[in-house]
């Protein structure tokens, strides 16, 4: 009873996450659309730095949950965490870029968080932490993809966030090859 209560546990924040990032491409959706056409205004500003906003508010629940995975995948999670980190600084330095100098909205991210690493008694199975890593690819790539529609440039520091997610998201893959490659 209490391994399938520690298992249901750890599941359940990463449903969550999926319904979250399923609401958040619903209330995005039109954002998603792309730039305006020849002839038509760019977007604000503030649309722009809304969807920054989201992105990293994005970011740091889906780090939450690789955190959180118990398997290793060959270094890749870890690779694919570090990525995330490095898209979350960039876009908290354009938005800094743009609030000129004024506090960043979002809270610094927590350096002492502890990464799984899978080798406690009480590991979690590993179909569920291929969940996990399955479901943070989806969000990175629908979080990539409302930073690429962003019409402002933020002094390339949007540019290098979606580049940095684009690492994540192969990190990810790569992690999920490696499990097959093991087990089979």
């Amino acid at each position: 009873m209490r391994t399938w209560s520690r298992n249901m546990s750890q599941f359940f924040p990463a449903v969550g996450l999926l319904v979250a990032s399923l609401v958040f491409g619903w209330l995005v959706s039109p954002a998603l659309a792309g730039p305006a056409g020849k002839g038509t205004k760019p977007e604000p500003q503030r649309l722009s730095n809304a969807q920054l906003r989201e992105g990293l508010t994005t970011l740091q629940a889906t780090k939450k949950m690789l955190q959180s995975a118990d398997h290793d995948y060959g270094g890749h999670r870890v690779a694919a965490i570090k990525a995330i980190d490095a898209a979350e600084h960039q876009l908290r330095l354009a938005l800094k870029s743009q609030h000129k100098g004024k506090a960043v909205s979002g809270k610094a991210v927590n350096k002492t968080g502890k990464i799984g690493k899978g080798n406690g008694k009480n590991r979690e199975p590993q179909n569920i932490s291929n969940l996990q890593l399955a479901d943070a690819i989806v969000i990175l790539e629908r979080t990539r993809l409302l930073l690429e529609k962003a019409d402002h440039d933020y002094g390339g520091h949007r540019a290098a966030a979606v580049r940095d997610l684009g690492v994540a998201i192969q990190q990810l893959k790569a992690a999920l090859r490696f499990e097959k490659k093991v087990k089979g």
